[in-house]
């Protein structure tokens, strides 16, 4: 069963740019950014230490109802409530429901970027409701360190093609450079450039790369990673040569009009990853408020908001108490789905007050895994404008090259179709025989869940030393 989330004023958190005792904080400035590429319109968005007035502080105290699970009602079919999308696996029928309440934004001009300063209060231009059907597709982490030196398609059995889509988003768990030296870290991960160029093909659009691997190979190749992208039509997100590029929120336009922002976090951050303001890095939800202001900026900005996190224990099928307050924190500043990865295992979707929650989706595209680390699938999400209508999870396994290959029957199926449902406990795999030094889970590197037998070099003192999964 779910953690309580707390709610009211003893036990909500503010909204951003409100102190815990209801008073502003800081407002955002959004400006647009140059250099488009392809459909993509790059709008940041950053904080101003400004005490201004901030309407809504005094709301601090309410929120959604705490995060429910969707239970199976079939081996086969992922069902919610007749009030909510339907939640399936491969092709069960929708059904209709209320539409979800938009998110609060401090204001909209016609472009859909909001300004603001400490002098004035920026003036609300309303928006026309958006509309039109429109899908996104997610899968969890990518690692492709082998499999593109050796000129293996990951992408290649997918089911369905993630440029079937209008949006597909993934974790990028490496660098992609031939630049910079590996850090004093035990796993670090590089891929040769043409990987970006891989993901494009493979109808990748953004990649997020706040994680705890981004910049294993430095400040210059994390730079190369994004510029690599970039070029080749990806679009970047959660790190950047500054924490201005890192927290930024990037927008992208549907064919039919619907602006859907991507902010990406991580919560397990390695010490010298986060960017700083000349610095290279990732964008570091350790404090979280920078994060949660691009969230609610992008709500301002955006019709659809996404916040894909790195976060979580890995081998561990269910989510913690600190996941599910992050998400909360999230869709409270306007998220409207929270994509996750990092414990290399399945857990839960979930859906509630026309929001969505995926907890972890797995070793997406990884080394060869033939246990519960090599499951994992597609999350398809379905839209009509604004409003999450249905979502889907396509289950699929890993190979022996580690492309996901889909699955429709079997032990494997069934255990993945019980997670993503909530049945997370029952499937907890047993501790792995490796002596483990406990440090802090959150802010530790961690290995690569490689195979029983696998030599590794020494672990520096401060890093997490369970066998389970680097990313």
């Amino acid at each position: 069963m779910p953690v309580p989330v707390p709610s009211g004023p003893s036990g909500s958190a503010p909204p951003p740019g409100c102190s815990s005792i209801g008073l502003p904080t800081r407002r955002m400035m959004f400006v647009r950014m140059a250099g488009m590429t392809r459909r993509v319109r790059a709008v940041t968005a950053f904080a101003l230490l400004a005490v201004v007035a901030v309407a809504g502080c005094g709301d601090a105290g309410r929120g959604p109802a705490a995060p429910a699970s969707v239970a199976a009602t079939a081996s086969t079919t992922i069902t919610a409530p007749e009030s909510d999308p339907a939640a399936m696996v491969e092709g069960a029928t929708t059904s209709p429901q209320a539409e979800a309440e938009p998110a609060v934004s401090p204001a909209d001009d016609p472009d859909g970027v909001a300004v603001s300063s400490p002098a004035s209060e920026a003036t609300t231009v309303p928006r026309l409701e958006p509309s039109g059907e429109w899908t996104l597709l997610a899968g969890g982490d990518v690692l492709m360190d082998r499999s593109e030196p050796a000129g293996i398609d990951l992408f290649e059995f997918i089911e369905p093609a993630l440029a079937s889509a209008d949006f597909a988003v993934v974790n990028v768990e490496m660098a992609i450079s031939d630049r910079g030296d590996p850090l004093d870290k035990q796993y670090v991960f590089r891929a040769p450039p043409r990987a970006a160029e891989r993901m494009a093909a493979a109808g990748i659009d953004v990649a997020n790369l706040a994680n705890n691997h981004a910049k294993d190979y430095g400040s210059g190749a994390l730079v190369h990673t994004v510029e690599l992208l970039e070029a080749a039509g990806v679009v970047a997100i959660g790190a950047g040569a500054n924490e201005f590029e890192a927290y930024r929120y990037r927008v992208l336009d549907t064919a039919g009009g619907v602006r859907v922002a991507f902010v990406g976090v991580s919560m397990i951050v390695p010490r010298g990853f986060p960017a700083g303001p000349d610095t290279a890095g990732i964008a570091s939800a350790r404090p979280p408020q920078l994060v949660l202001d691009s969230v609610w900026g992008a709500a301002g900005a955006a019709d659809v908001v996404v916040a894909v996190v790195h976060w979580g224990v890995e081998r561990t099928t269910c989510p913690n108490a600190a996941q599910r307050d992050f998400a909360r924190a999230l869709l409270d500043a306007g998220a409207t789905a929270v994509i996750g990865h990092h414990p290399h295992v399945l857990q839960p979707v979930e859906f509630f007050d026309g929001k969505l929650v995926a907890y972890s989706l797995g070793n997406f595209a990884w080394h060869p895994r033939w246990g519960i680390t090599g499951e994992t699938g597609v999350l398809e999400i379905g839209f009509d404008g604004a409003r999450i209508v249905d979502w889907a999870f396509h289950p699929h396994v890993l190979n022996d090259d580690g492309a996901p290959v889909p699955v429709k029957e079997g032990t494997r199926y069934q255990r993945i179709t019980d997670i993503v449902s909530g049945n997370c406990e029952t499937h907890q795999p047993p501790p792995l025989t490796t002596t483990t030094t406990e440090a802090q889970p959150e802010t530790a590197d961690s290995p690569p869940d490689e195979p029983a037998g696998t030599t590794s070099t020494a672990v520096p003192a401060t890093d997490t030393t369970a066998a389970t999964g680097g990313g």
